[in-house]
């Protein structure tokens, strides 16, 4: 037998009856102290090989469970601590267990993508982005503490140590378990010199290393109440998150805006007017630490280093994948990695393609 077929699927044990009954009882000795006990409603709408969602309805309101895979476990108790040093960002935590890596949120309202067309969203993002860049900015004090939590460092630093590790080892996969051909790990490592100066400029920069998202889209902002209403607004779903350059973030999240608004070009450029004033609104507090061009040219670094940051995310995530399911997923690891050799990643370097 393969060691392939050896991995158990998290998906059967997470769906099993035995395992929501477990999690019934956790949440209902959870929920006991504070007065508030569980219905007969609940959902299990959410479960991949990386982590699973349980719905249950309450006395007191709408509460969710989940359980990280190992890739991600750390999630439960980041959530903790940014409840504790930014109290209305992430969702509010009712409860977590950091060994089994369970967590018990309360319910943050409907999700950004449900409330309107993606072309009536600029407004949201343009509001919404700041307030995470503030955020950002703060917790770069806190850079040891997040980093206790088992948060990944993906720093500018240690991003060519990755680079060289994922090189070496998906070179001596064969192709059709996701490694590289022979001419695309001599590109890669051709490309190595191009990348560590890439991140030594980012590394040089004065803006700090803090927590970043990695996955920040419409579908992990929850904003249940009205456009200016940004108290209740939460944004879910740290599994990704790390801490390096916090522009890093506008790889995933401006390439969805624009994916989802149709104003990505085929080349994967992103040009559209709307998009730019998102990214703009998200660089206004790190205003005093760089010229415009300066802070441009840093979102392009960090937009083009940052396909070895998502490579590491999936590498994370599938820890625990059967190979089956990887293969379904069509290899996002070697993918993103791919994506460094892409006309867009260097142009991504270019301040002039984001202008």
């Amino acid at each position: 037998m393969s060691i392939e077929q050896t991995i158990p699927d998290p998906v059967v044990l997470w769906t099993s009856s035995a395992f929501v009954e477990e999690v019934r009882a956790w949440v209902e000795a959870q929920l006991r102290p504070r007065g508030s006990r569980l219905t007969d409603e609940w959902e299990q709408p959410h479960t991949r090989v990386w982590s699973s969602t349980i719905r249950f309805e309450t006395t007191d309101g709408r509460v969710w469970f989940k359980i990280n895979a190992s890739g991600t476990a750390q999630e439960p108790a980041l959530l903790a601590l940014l409840g504790e040093l930014r109290p209305g960002l992430a969702p509010d935590v009712v409860a977590y267990d950091e060994a089994r890596a369970w967590s018990l949120i309360r319910d943050g309202g409907p999700m950004l993508r449900s409330r309107a067309d993606p072309d009536a969203l600029w407004d949201y993002w343009e509001r919404l982005l700041p307030r995470y860049a503030e955020a950002q900015l703060a917790l770069a004090e806190h850079r040891h503490r997040l980093l206790t939590t088992g948060v990944p460092d993906r720093s500018p630093t240690q991003l060519p140590v990755e680079y060289c590790r994922l090189v070496a080892e998906l070179a001596a996969q064969p192709t059709e378990d996701g490694g590289l051909t022979d001419d695309e790990a001599s590109a890669l490592e051709q490309l190595l010199p191009v990348y560590d100066h890439r991140c030594a400029e980012l590394a040089a920069s004065p803006v700090a290393d803090t927590l970043q998202h990695d996955d920040l889209h419409s579908n992990n902002v929850c904003w249940p109440g009205d456009l200016d209403d940004l108290s209740s607004v939460r944004i879910i779903d740290w599994g990704d998150a790390s801490v390096g350059h916090p522009f890093g973030t506008m790889l995933a999240t401006l390439n969805s805006i624009a994916f989802h608004a149709r104003v990505l070009n085929d080349d994967a450029r992103i040009d559209d007017p709307r998009v730019l004033r998102v990214r703009d609104a998200y660089l206004e507090p790190f205003g005093g630490l760089g010229s415009r061009q300066e802070l441009l040219r840093w979102v392009a670094l960090a937009r083009s280093t940052g396909c070895l940051t998502r490579a590491l995310a999936w590498e994370s995530a599938l820890r625990d994948a059967p190979a089956a399911v990887v293969t379904e997923l069509e290899y996002p690891v070697r993918g993103w990695f791919l994506e460094l050799l892409e006309p867009w990643a260097d142009m991504g370097a270019s301040t002039e393609s984001l202008e």
